[in-house]
């Protein structure tokens, strides 16, 4: 793998993606804990775990087949 193929793959990485999914994924296990009294945000490294799931989903979506950048 040559830098110009290391620089495309950080091309394509989005980290607006990467933030706006931690946001919504905090968002979202507040409500779910606020329903059903889970204590999820009691949880041992919870904003860990929150990181851990937005950057996969920001790295499978970076590297998703139908996601297509063409250079012009």
């Amino acid at each position: 793998m040559d830098s110009g193929n290391i620089i495309s793959v950080f091309k394509r990485f989005s980290i607006w993606r990467l933030i706006w999914s931690g946001i919504f994924l905090r968002i979202f296990t507040v409500i779910v804990d606020a329903v059903f009294n889970l204590g999820i945000g009691e949880i041992p490294n919870y904003n860990y775990y929150i990181f851990g799931l937005a950057l996969a989903y920001a790295l499978l979506w970076m590297f998703n087949k139908s996601y297509s950048e063409e250079d012009e």
